[in-house]
């Protein structure tokens, strides 16, 4: 009986080793492939985000001032999704700094590492070179860099750094390097990704929760309604609720106004029920939604 259970272990510890083998063997094709190789395609005018990047607080509102340092804070988000987060809070200014990171990587065929001018980065980003624009680039870049976030999905887990490092040299143009996490690309498998319109983002200008909004419907092609209290959690708001309802109003105008300056045939509508809850219209009001949305 013993010789089986010896046996028995000795199966089992080549089955922890074999696994263990495979999973360096990934690990190491991962990090030998270029960056921009294992990227979807990316355009100047379309950036890919993973949508748990979308939908959720991750990148939700911060207030003036201060940010809260939080420690394995979980993350409100989708039901999808299971996120923590530690470091600095990250809003949307950091979520467009890293995804135009992640399309330089794609447009400059980059192996690992980001060897740009802040000067360039500004340029990249529509920002005026200013010390106020270039320091504000630097703390982002550091907040992405010592925020570390765990996001589970489909039983796979990522825990690490949305960067792994950064140099940068405040001499003349300012020189920045900047070392890509390659552990970060699964999160783009399957086409969990959004293309969002670096246009409208910019037409929305400093309102972040006009900015979280186009993100967040962008990734739903089927939007359903979602309670206004629902939506505030998941932006990370802070604001009073009836004040955040009539800011959700004036952010969804902004929204409405920016699809309607790029695309002059955009349907893009939305309306608010008597019981506070959103819908969306991404193509125009249909029947079908109509109908769903009377319910609510």
């Amino acid at each position: 009986m013993a010789k089986i259970d010896d046996k028995i272990q000795e199966f089992k510890k080549h089955l922890v080793t074999k696994e263990q083998r495979i999973k360096a063997e990934e690990e190491a094709k991962l990090l030998g492939t270029a960056m921009q190789q294992l990227l979807p395609e990316i355009f100047e005018d379309k950036r890919a985000i993973p949508n748990c990047f979308l939908r959720g607080a991750l990148f939700g509102m911060v207030r003036k001032g201060r940010r809260a340092l939080v420690k394995d804070e979980p993350i409100f988000t989708m039901s999808q999704y299971e996120v923590a987060f530690s470091g600095e809070h990250l809003d949307q200014n950091d979520l467009e700094v890293w995804d135009t990171l992640i399309y330089l990587a794609k447009e400059r065929k980059i192996d690992g590492e980001l060897r740009i001018t802040l000067y360039d980065l500004c340029q990249q980003m529509r920002l005026k070179y200013t010390n106020t624009s270039r320091d504000a680039l630097i703390a982002r870049i550091k907040r992405l860099k010592f925020g570390v976030v765990t996001i589970k999905l489909n039983k796979q887990e990522f825990f690490g750094s949305l960067i792994n490092n950064g140099y940068i040299d405040r001499n003349g143009d300012g020189k920045l390097v900047v070392e890509y996490n390659k552990k970060l690309t699964p999160l783009f498998v399957d086409g969990d990704y959004t293309l969002i319109s670096t246009d409208i983002r910019h037409l929305l200008g400093d309102n972040q929760l006009a900015r979280w909004l186009y993100n967040f419907y962008e990734s739903h092609k089927q939007p359903i309604p979602f309670a206004i209290d629902f939506i505030q959690q998941l932006c990370r708001s802070e604001t009073e609720t009836k004040d955040f309802k009539r800011k959700i109003k004036n952010s969804l105008e902004l929204v409405k106004k920016a699809h309607l300056s790029v695309n002059g045939k955009s349907k893009w509508d939305y309306d608010i029920s008597k019981n506070n809850y959103l819908m969306i219209y991404p193509k125009g009001k249909t029947k079908k939604q109509l109908d769903l949305f009377s319910k609510f």
